[in-house]
């Protein structure tokens, strides 16, 4: 049976999840982004969409090898957590410690433009260049940077988030 891994994207509309193999994307899913409840509420939603999906393949949880999210930030990449978005009514948002409580599989966190740019550099147009920058424009504008050939994070992964800057005279 193939190896698979899951992909977690959550924007401000919509949070799409996908089972996903070294070729590319194989089944994927997508919902408007849950604006009610608390903090577990996007954690919960990605877990039913996620099951949904397992269910409706019939791919074995076995067969998932890890769980990938891009989400919209500020974030907290240490603690694995959604802080306060400007987009969302919720703060502490514990994606990673949450799906791997209920998955058993790594988990790993990126702002949705910086997971965007990773795919870029490996996959697309950005493959031959040391320096890229990927913007977006959605409901927030993100941004995501490699500089010498090294992803631009930042202490707590929110380096290229360019939407939610001050700008102080």
């Amino acid at each position: 049976m193939p190896i698979y891994g899951i992909a977690v994207d959550i924007g401000a509309t919509y949070l799409r999840v996908a089972i996903v193999r070294e070729n590319g994307i194989h089944y994927k899913i997508q919902a408007p982004t849950v604006r009610e409840g608390d903090s577990l509420s996007i954690p919960r939603q990605i877990d039913s969409l996620i099951r949904h999906l397992l269910n409706k393949t019939g791919v074995g949880i076995e067969y998932i090898k890890g769980i990938g999210i891009g989400s919209i930030g500020p974030l907290d990449l240490r603690k694995g957590r959604i802080l306060k978005t400007a987009n969302l009514p919720f703060e502490n948002v514990p994606l990673v410690e949450y799906l791997q409580d209920k998955y058993r599989v790594p988990v790993s966190l990126l702002n949705d433009c910086t997971a965007a740019v990773v795919g870029e550099k490996h996959f697309g147009k950005g493959k031959d260049h040391d320096n890229l920058v990927y913007v977006t424009i959605s409901t927030g504008i993100g941004g995501g940077a490699y500089v010498d050939c090294k992803l631009l994070i930042g202490k707590d992964g929110n380096a290229a988030e360019i939407g939610h800057m001050v700008v102080d005279k």
